[in-house]
């Protein structure tokens, strides 16, 4: 091979890997501006989240000093904890007027904050489903999810609620917050609690639940 075809075939290949890396320069420029326009967007969510729980607790400050809704902050989400027995008379799934009055002050806050998705959680306490009722609900199972159901159901029929944001589960007895040998505990386990976020936290909470210790179910399956 004579010099001049050498020093053609090493102008090729430098001009070669210099494409190449003109190349991955790009495609990491790409992926750098990806990032950085996830990380924009997490952060504008994170902010919407906080202005919605600052709203929320300006909604619901009275009903908080009462004990009738606990509102609690955790991994960019919303839980907000409702009292079991004013939200549903004993063995009922039917809202309560004080359960809608709380729904629809909730709702009026969260119908500002268009996108955020909804996790309707029934909760029960360990005392078994009284013989004249098993034809209704044959377990606490199915009782707490009939609850959180009609939360989601309230939302869709009177507040046109976009069902595709919404979804409930029915945990029965099994996951209490306090002992079940006390009337105050039952009560405390007696209880709704509605999760609002972004719709891959909520969905990323879904997928962490303990599926052996509950029954899921999704109101898009209405």
């Amino acid at each position: 091979m004579n010099r001049s075809m050498t020093l053609v075939l090493a102008v090729a290949v430098f001009a070669a890997g210099g494409c190449t890396n003109k190349k991955l320069i790009a495609e990491k420029d790409a992926q750098i501006d990806d990032l950085q326009g996830d990380i924009v967007q997490l952060q504008s969510e994170m902010e919407e989240q906080r202005r919605m729980n600052e709203d929320l607790k300006t909604q619901l400050a009275g009903l908080e000093e009462d004990k009738r809704v606990l509102i609690e902050e955790k991994n960019n989400l919303t839980f907000i904890t409702l009292d079991g027995s004013a939200t549903f008379p004993t063995a009922s799934a039917e809202l309560s007027s004080d359960g809608r009055d709380v729904i629809n002050q909730i709702w009026g806050v969260v119908q500002n904050y268009p996108g955020r998705a909804i996790l309707v959680e029934g909760h029960a306490d360990a005392r078994p489903i009284s013989p004249s009722y098993r034809h209704v609900y044959a377990s606490n199972w199915e009782l707490s999810s009939a609850r959180a159901h009609a939360v989601i159901h309230y939302l869709m029929d009177n507040h046109d609620a976009d069902p595709r944001m919404l979804s409930a589960v029915g945990y029965g007895e099994n996951s209490p917050l306090a002992d079940n040998g006390t009337p105050e505990g039952m009560s405390q386990n007696r209880r709704v609690v509605i999760t609002i976020g972004s719709p891959k936290d909520v969905q990323q909470l879904i997928s962490q639940a303990d599926l052996n210790a509950l029954s899921p179910e999704h109101a898009a399956g209405r």
